[in-house]
This record gives structure tokens, sequence and C-alpha cells, in this order.
């Protein structure tokens, strides 16, 4: 589900933004994407609480903090270009950090809630290296100074 918003968010994004590069709109389409997600933990924790190993202290709260880290991060990557740097790699260390439950599924073979079983989990776990590729793409300079344009002026939400 996260990569379907994605993808439809960014290309929604482009038809909008209609500028040369694809980062700002994959960059939004991250930010909803996320946004997304985190609302999903608020609402739906049961998927989310099943990706913790019963060991974890506390699975729901992490859960309902981890949602709110989400969508905080996903507004991050809206903020001004000063920020996007910071906030791309945030978001990356982030996705990093909870790609050991999604390891934790697949091996452990978890029925989680909502999501269809067998190998569906093991193809979940290099599409984390993709979004956190995405995140860290979108966010980086896109390289109109190097080009000789003027920078996007820092209270642009561009």
């Amino acid at each position: 589900m996260f990569l379907v918003v994605l993808l439809v968010a960014t290309v929604v994004a482009k038809a909008v933004d209609r500028g040369g590069s694809w980062r700002r709109p994959a960059r939004w389409g991250m930010a909803l994407a996320m946004i997304f997600a985190g609302v999903l933990h608020l609402l739906m924790p049961v998927p989310f609480v099943q990706h913790l190993p019963l060991w974890v202290p506390l699975r729901e709260v992490l859960v309902a903090v981890s949602g709110v880290v989400e969508i905080a991060l996903g507004a991050w990557l809206l903020y001004p270009a000063a920020h996007r740097l910071l906030a791309g790699r945030v978001m990356a260390a982030y996705l990093l950090a909870v790609w050991p439950a999604n390891i934790y599924v697949a091996v452990a073979g978890v029925d989680v809630q909502g999501q269809p079983g067998g190998a569906y989990a093991w193809i979940r776990i290099p599409f984390q290296v993709l979004f956190i590729a995405w995140v860290l793409w979108s966010t980086r300079d896109d390289g109109r100074a190097v080009a000789g344009a003027a920078p996007e002026p820092a209270g642009s939400v561009a």
C-alpha cells in the first residue's frame, strides 16, 4: 500500500508541478506516503504491532509513537529547501531503523492482518532499499545552482 501511495502521489505531484525535475514530485510523494503510513499506525495499529516480536515491551505505544514520527517526518519533507537534506537523512535513518521489523515478519513467518502471506513478506524487504534511496535522492539539491540557475528561495516549499 505504501508503494502505491508513493507512486500515485508522485505522479499527481508531477502532473501539477510540470517542472523539469522529478525530485520535487518524488519528495512530495514520499511525504504523502509517510503521512499516510503514520495515520494508519494510529488508526489501524494491529498490523504494525504484529511486525514486532512479542518480547518487545510496549508494542502498542511504540507503534503509536512511530506513527507520530512518520507523520512528522513526512511533513518535514515539505519544509523549505534549507531543511531538505537533513530531513531526507533523518527519514532514511528511520526507514533503516524500522527495516528489521519487516525482516522479522518474513523470517518468523508472521501472519500480518490485511497482508497476503507467503512470499509477500520477503518481497517487501528489498523495497525498503528503494524507499531509502528515494528519500535520499528526492531531498538532494537538484543541481540548478550548478547549472547556473538561481536556487530556490529559503522560504520556498517547493
